[in-house]
């Protein structure tokens, strides 16, 4: 048979009586006597294909992908885990390792639904048992289907869509078929940015591939003539009641009438100078609330709004978000199936103004900076930091200072680490490394190679822990890198100076200076990898341009310089122009946040202001005993940040 041809429909009873025969062989059992139906669509039989991983794959995962990108398997300990770092280009080509499609695209909608039948829930039996009724089911309902088979006895069943279905929509009836039959997993439908699946031909952890159940040739007939709308309202009308089931537990926690728009996780009211939180950011991301938070996608989507309306956002920077694909899970909320793209628009901006509009009318009773708030609090990314002055206003010694002799100073020692790290700090790893930038960016900004800067500071400027950075910095200390000179006294941070060691003062003067701004650790790297930066470093700078020359510059084996090489294609950062390696530094915004690195950046910076606090409290209560410290939980503290879109010279020091 010929793709996409029909082949002669055969009598029902005889494919009813077929169906049964291969239930059978399958279960290894008795099973009852077929049920006459209405013959809505006929299914071939369920044979094993002939066709090799290669060609399964090639001719599935692209048709079934809500967006052209899978994920590979890491493994951590028994288990294998999809992370976003290991996020590549979907291709027709077979991953050399268990690899994951993802179930929604940009737009938050889905191609397919995706029911995955798990062995952990009940074993392989109970699987092959519910897998023969949902496909009668399924049969009932008109839907055209296929379907493959995992090594350790689990099932995946696929139905391909005619119109793509937005994720509310889409995760209602998996959660619904999930409450049908019970070995339904339905987690690959629950989150709009990290939902995902194995496809058939993909490699399985334990050994082997996904195998179709089915026929090559009738799969591919399935993918190009897939379910139309009646399909989707026939499983939606057989479902309602499991629907209206999931839905009641998903609001029972909710009170009537209450829906608290105007605060996130730590009871923030709306007001001026505030930052989108964590929590309102992972609904935009997911589109997954919190059982019993919203009663609608609508109540959900006006949350987020709420939240970057009080941050001083504009409409542009949503709906940017929307169509790139860093929320996804808000494009979902806007999306209704069959939806125009210019009716989506009217809606988020008539939406958009209903958000200022909440802003606006509702008081706020949280101080805010300049009104009686901390004064120490870092409001911006932007704004300086106050804590880590020296010696008088500037934080310097007293000493005269050539602000000429200081730049040549600090372009001379950046030089010299650049020509003398990759031998000097041969197998100390990159936090070493990392750090010296940080410092050397402090000195460039500062003007001065005097820094005044502490361990937590520095560790949040290089991604690593304080604990980290203060044996490296004394590392550095002993090998000449850098000269403490004062020891930190109360609140005052130690103070140090860049120096060169002895045996390259003489020849560091003669080097060529660098081109290109030094920067410490960027966000992006904290989720692709300390390495990954320095080999991104390399090739910014004009070091290197291909994988052997930056083997060369970065010290770093081929195996590391080839891995951080492919995460950062895979993630656009790098392109090939005439086969040579060319930086995209302006999109490491954008990775950051696909990441999610921010979060760990704001919690790390949560984490440090506490301990200042206590510190500070510990230190006031043996200057004055009789005063009263401030509570060490200043909700200020824990406001959300997000660095400036596409500046791509934007570094973690600037959140120190």
């Amino acid at each position: 048979m010929t793709v996409g041809a029909m082949p002669e429909r055969p009598s029902y009873l005889g494919v009813l009586a077929r169906d049964e025969r291969q239930d059978e062989a399958l279960q290894g059992g008795v099973t009852p006597a077929p049920v006459l139906l209405e013959p809505v669509a006929w299914r071939p039989a369920t044979t094993a294909t002939a066709a090799s991983p290669r060609e399964v794959w090639a001719a599935t995962a692209a048709r079934l992908a809500g967006v052209g990108r899978v994920r590979l398997a890491v493994k951590r300990g028994d288990s294998v885990s999809y992370p976003a770092q290991h996020e590549r280009d979907l291709t027709d080509r077979l991953p050399g390792r268990p690899a994951a499609v993802r179930v929604y695209g940009h737009d938050g909608a889905c191609v397919a639904l995706f029911l995955d039948l798990d062995s952990s829930r009940g074993g392989v039996e109970t699987v092959t048992r519910q897998a023969r009724d949902l496909r009668r089911w399924l049969t009932e309902c008109g839907a055209r289907f296929f379907e493959d088979s995992s090594p350790n006895g689990g099932r995946h069943i696929y139905i391909p869509l005619a119109e793509r279905l937005p994720q509310p929509q889409a995760r209602e009836l998996v959660e619904a078929l999930a409450l049908r039959f019970s070995t339904i997993d339905a987690a690959p439908h629950r989150s709009a940015r990290s939902g995902c699946i194995r496809t058939p031909g993909s490699q399985h952890r334990s050994g082997g591939h996904q195998e179709l159940v089915d026929t090559l040739s009738h799969t591919v007939d399935v993918l190009h003539r897939p379910n139309g709308d009646d399909v989707v309202q026939a499983l939606q009308v057989r479902l309602a009641p499991q629907v209206a089931a999931w839905r009641s537990s998903q609001t029972a926690a909710l009170a009537p009438g209450v829906v608290d728009l105007s605060s996130d996780e730590d009871g923030i009211p709306v007001g001026e100078d505030q930052h989108v939180s964590k929590r309102l950011r992972e609904l935009a991301r997911e589109g997954r609330p919190a059982a019993g938070e919203y009663r609608s996608p609508s109540e959900a989507r006006m949350a987020v709004l709420a939240g970057a309306a009080r941050a001083g956002w504009n409409l542009a920077a949503v709906a940017l978000r929307m169509k790139d694909g860093r929320w996804p899970g808000l494009a979902a909320m806007f999306a209704t199936k069959g939806t125009r793209s210019r009716t989506s628009r009217t809606l988020l901006a008539t939406e958009w103004r209903k958000a200022q509009t909440f802003v606006i009318t509702t008081p706020s009773s949280t101080k805010r900076a300049g009104q009686g708030g901390s004064s120490n609090v870092l409001r911006l990314n932007t704004s300086p930091p106050k804590s880590h002055g020296g010696h008088g206003e500037d934080g310097l010694p007293d000493v005269s200072i050539d602000p000429a002799a200081e730049h040549r100073f600090i372009r001379t020692w950046t030089t010299a680490l650049f020509a003398m790290e990759v031998h000097r700090f041969a197998g100390k790893g990159p936090v070493v490394r990392w750090l010296l930038r940080a410092l050397a960016e402090a000195a460039h900004k500062s003007g001065s190679r005097y820094v005044r800067f502490g361990v937590r500071s520095l560790a949040v400027a290089t991604g690593c822990g304080h604990v980290q950075v203060a044996a490296a910095l004394k590392e550095l200390t002993q090998v000449g890198w850098i000269d403490r000179l004062e020891v930190g006294r109360g609140k005052e941070a130690d103070l140090y100076a860049l120096t060169l060691p002895h045996d390259l003062r003489g020849r560091a003067e003669a080097l060529r200076w660098h081109s290109g701004r030094v920067h410490a650790l960027r966000p992006a790297f904290r989720g692709l990898g300390a390495v990954a930066g320095l080999v991104f470093e390399a090739v910014e700078l004009g070091r290197a341009t291909t994988i052997t020359t930056l083997v060369e510059a970065t010290g770093f084996s081929r195996s590391a310089v080839a891995a951080a090489v492919d995460a950062l294609m895979a993630y656009r950062a790098f392109e090939r122009v005439d086969g040579e390696l060319v930086a995209h530094p302006e999109r490491l915004g954008r990775i950051a946040e696909d990441l999610g690195v921010l979060d760990d950046v704001a919690a790390q910076i949560r984490t440090y202001a506490r301990h200042r606090r206590l510190w500070h409290a510990y230190l006031d209560r043996h200057a004055e005993p009789n005063l009263v410290p401030a509570d060490i939980w200043d909700p200020e503290i824990d406001e959300w940040w997000l660095p400036p879109d596409d500046d791509p010279a934007w570094t973690l020091l600037e959140a120190a």
